[in-house]
């Protein structure tokens, strides 16, 4: 055996005995994607996919997002695997963006709403994943308070991951998450004035 073959057998007996390690550790993550970048919904939805090809329960609550405002990808993609069996429940209760809806008492009974239903998901013990998407804008605009937020998510039972999504996370958040994720804008097309796009946007 050469050298070379040799330090990759080492790093291969090293990463399995770490593996091994850590063995029996599972347990329910909190995971956060933010940043400017492009990205983070994306990631969430990933998670989402690899859960329902495991036959293991999802909800998804959409915070911002409004079923009128546009065909949103991912609620039609989920809409259509509930149709064909797939254990999973996508709430779209958003009024849309602030400057569009321009009022703030609406917006703000409407991501309580939401928060509701994400926290039934959250204790439900038969959920594997739910995935809070934009919740972190609804933060940033005081519609929800961060500390009831920051209780419900630690709240989860142990089988339960939690995923937020969002531009301006707050820090309590980080700083309680299991994983973070932060999206960096390097370039966008959107900055060549090239709009918004079916099947990349939404």
């Amino acid at each position: 055996m050469d050298r070379e073959s040799e330090q990759l057998q080492k790093i291969k007996l090293a990463k399995a005995k770490a593996s091994q390690i850590r063995q029996g550790n599972e347990k329910g993550l909190y995971m956060l994607f933010t940043g400017l970048g492009k990205g983070k919904t994306s990631g969430a939805m990933n998670m989402v996919y690899r859960h329902l090809a495991h036959d293991l329960k999802v909800v998804v609550v959409q915070f911002v997002k409004n079923s009128d405002a546009y065909p949103d990808g991912d609620r039609l993609m989920l809409t259509k695997l509930k149709t064909l069996g797939f254990p999973v429940e996508i709430y779209t209760l958003g009024g849309g963006f602030t400057w569009e809806t321009q009022n703030p008492d609406q917006d703000r009974a409407m991501s309580a709403s939401a928060w509701q239903t994400a926290l039934n998901a959250i204790v439900d013990p038969e959920i594997s994943l739910v995935v809070l998407d934009e919740l972190h804008i609804a933060l940033k605009y005081q519609q929800l308070e961060v500390e009831t937020v920051l209780v419900g998510i630690q709240s989860r039972p142990s089988h339960c991951h939690v995923v937020s999504t969002g531009r301006y996370a707050p820090i309590a958040l980080i700083e309680a998450a299991d994983l973070v994720s932060e999206l960096t804008l390097v370039k966008h097309h959107v900055s060549q004035k090239i709009p918004a796009q079916l099947g990349i946007e939404f």
